[in-house]
């Protein structure tokens, strides 16, 4: 498990209080989040050594107290336009994961959709002893997992 503040990621701000976690429901959807936007910018090809250096673990979240931005209700009470926490440019989602983590009710991650396949993610913070609370299970490496490397071949994902 790493938690950082890297001002490439989605809610991750440079202001940001707490370092972040990205997880997602499944791993073809943690690949996307990982690899999408260097694969889709580099012609659906990815670095071998990147690929290599990366493994897949199953990580249990204990009940925690979420802003859950795949809820209509809570896209209307924020008024954020969706489309804008989409978009390649994260200055809009790092803003608002600024503002989440800054919020008086002591949120603890942000639920969001995927912008490669619509499925759960979350940005779990650092804070509230959170990296104690999770559980992982170090599953093995991608070279290893039958999902990632399905994930390779069905979106035609190369390694160089």
């Amino acid at each position: 498990m790493y938690f950082s503040v890297d001002t490439a990621h989605r809610f991750s701000h440079k202001d940001c209080p707490s370092p972040c976690l990205y997880l997602a429901a499944d791993i073809a959807t943690c690949l996307f989040e990982r690899f999408g936007d260097k694969a889709y910018s580099q012609q659906k090809a990815v670095a071998q050594s990147l690929w290599s250096a990366h493994s897949v673990s199953a990580i249990r979240v204990p009940e925690i107290h979420v802003c859950d931005l795949t809820n209509a209700k809570t896209l209307s009470a924020m008024m954020v336009d969706l489309s804008s926490l989409m978009h390649n440019d994260v200055v809009t989602p790092q803003a608002w994961g600024l503002a989440i983590q800054r919020h008086p009710a002591g949120f603890q991650a942000i639920k969001f959709r995927s912008r490669f396949n619509g499925k759960a993610c979350l940005a779990v913070f650092q804070r509230d002893g959170m990296e104690r609370r999770l559980r992982a299970s170090l599953l093995g490496a991608l070279s290893d997992n039958d999902t990632a490397v399905e994930w390779l071949d069905g979106h035609k994902v190369i390694l160089y």
